[in-house]
C-alpha cells in the first residue's frame, strides 16, 4: 500500500529534527515525508530545509492550527498525479520505532473498510500515553486508554476502537475522500480527532488500534497556559457535542451533567475556562449547526435556536453560580 507521512510543525526545533531523523531511519524508508511549517518563527523550516534538503516542504503563511496545517498537507498530498492511498499525521515530538511505518499501514492495506489506525504510543519514561481514546458520556470528556500505566502488555492485542488519538494515526485516502477532511472550526486544536473518528464511523468505516506500531510521543503542549488550554479544550469538547448529539440528548443528559459540573466546579479555573468557551461557542453556533447540516440534511428547523438556549441556559448558571461563590467569600471576609 503506497503511504505519505506529514509531520506538522510549529517552532519545533530539535524535537522536530529528531523526528524527521526517527523516519530517515526506517527500513524500509516512507515513500514519501512531507513536513509542513506553521510559520515557525524559531527558524524550523529552515533547519529542517538545510537537514533534510530531500523532503517537501510546505510553509504557510500564518499559524493554521492542527487541523488547517494538516490538512494543506493533505490536499497537496492528494491533488498529486499518482496520490498515497493512506496518508500519516505525525506529531514533531514524536520518535517512531523501528517497524512502525508497516505495523500502522497493514491494518489498512488488510481490510477497506478501516478508516483509520491508531499506535501504541509511550512515554519517555516507557509508560503508556495511549492505547485508543474513549469519551465519558454524557460531557464527552476524552480520556486515554492505558494513560499513565506501566507497559507491561497489557495493550498488545490489536482490536477495534471507537476513537484514537491523531498524534500519529494512518488514515485510508479513500476514506478521506468519503467523509471530508479534518474540520478547520476546531482551530487551534482539541477535538478535530475525535470529529474525524466520530464521522468515519458514522461512514460505516471501522478504526484499529495496532499496538505493533509504537511510538515515543513528548507532548510538548503548544498552549502552555493552563486556563488558555481549558478554555480551548472546552470549545473543541462543546463543537463535538453540538455537531454530534441528538437534540433529546443535548437538553437532556448532556444538559443535566453540565449543569451538574457548574455547581460543583464554578469557583475553580475550570468555571472560568468554561465561561469564555461557552461565549465562543455561542459566537460560533452559526457555522456550527452549519457543519451538522452538511451531515445531517434534515436537522429540523429550529435546532439552532435550540442549542442556543442551551448555551445561553449554561452561561447563566455558570454566572449565577460564580455570583454566588463570590458572595459567599465576601461573607466570610466579613466574618473575620
Amino acid at each position: 500500500m503506497s503511504s505519505a507521512v506529514i509531520v506538522l510543525t510549529w517552532n519545533g526545533g530539535d524535537a522536530a529534527l529528531s523526528c524527521l531523523g526517527s523516519l530517515a531511519a526506517l527500513e524500509p524508508a516512507p515513500e514519501r515525508v512531507l513536513v509542513v511549517d506553521n510559520a515557525s518563527a524559531d527558524g524550523t523550516a529552515e533547519r529542517v530545509a538545510a537537514a533534510f534538503p530531500a523532503l517537501d516542504l510546505i510553509r504557510n503563511q500564518a499559524n493554521l492550527g492542527f487541523a488547517g496545517g494538516m490538512n494543506s498537507g493533505i490536499r497537496a498530498l492528494l491533488a498529486g498525479g499518482t496520490p498515497p492511498e493512506s496518508v500519516i499525521l505525525l506529531n514533531q515530538d514524536t520518535l517512531v520505532d523501528p517497524g512502525w511505518l508497516d505495523a500502522i499501514t497493514a491494518p489498512l492495506a488488510a481490510d477497506p473498510l478501516v478508516g483509520a489506525v491508531g499506535c501504541k504510543i509511550r512515554y519517555p519514561d516507557g509508560g503508556i500515553q495511549h492505547a485508543g481514546v474513549t469519551l465519558d458520556w454524557p460531557r464527552a470528556l476524552a480520556r486515554h486508554i492505558g494513560w499513565h500505566e506501566p507497559d507491561t502488555g497489557q495493550h498488545d492485542t490489536p482490536r477495534d476502537v471507537e476513537r484514537v488519538t491523531f498524534a500519529a494515526v494512518a488514515l485510508s485516502a479513500a476514506a478521506l475522500g468519503q467523509v471530508g477532511l479534518l474540520d478547520e472550526g476546531y482551530g487551534p486544536a482539541y477535538f478535530e480527532d475525535v470529529d474525524l473518528c466520530w464521522r468515519l464511523r458514522r461512514a460505516g468505516y471501522t478504526l484499529r488500534y495496532e499496538p505493533r506500531a509504537t511510538l515515543v510521543h513528548h507532548e510538548s503542549l503548544s498552549l502552555r497556559d493552563e486556563l488558555t488550554r481549558s478554555a480551548r479544550y472546552n470549545f473543541g469538547r462543546l463543537r463535538f457535542v453540538l455537531k454530534s448529539y441528538s437534540l433529546a440528548d443535548l437538553r437532556g443528559p448532556f444538559a443535566e451533567a453540565e449543569r451538574a459540573f457548574i455547581r460543583e466546579h464554578s469557583h475553580c479555573p475550570e468555571g472560568q475556562a468554561l465561561r469564555w468557551a461557552y461565549a465562543e461557542t455561542l459566537a460560533a453556533l452559526p457555522g456550527i449547526v452549519a457543519a451538522r447540516q452538511a451531515l445531517e440534511p434534515d436537522l429540523p428547523g429550529g435546532a439552532q435556536a435550540a442549542m442556543h438556549e442551551l448555551l445561553s441556559g449554561l452561561r447563566r448558571e455558570l454566572a449565577r453560580s460564580l455570583y454566588r461563590r463570590a458572595n459567599s467569600c465576601a461573607d466570610e471576609l466579613h466574618a473575620l
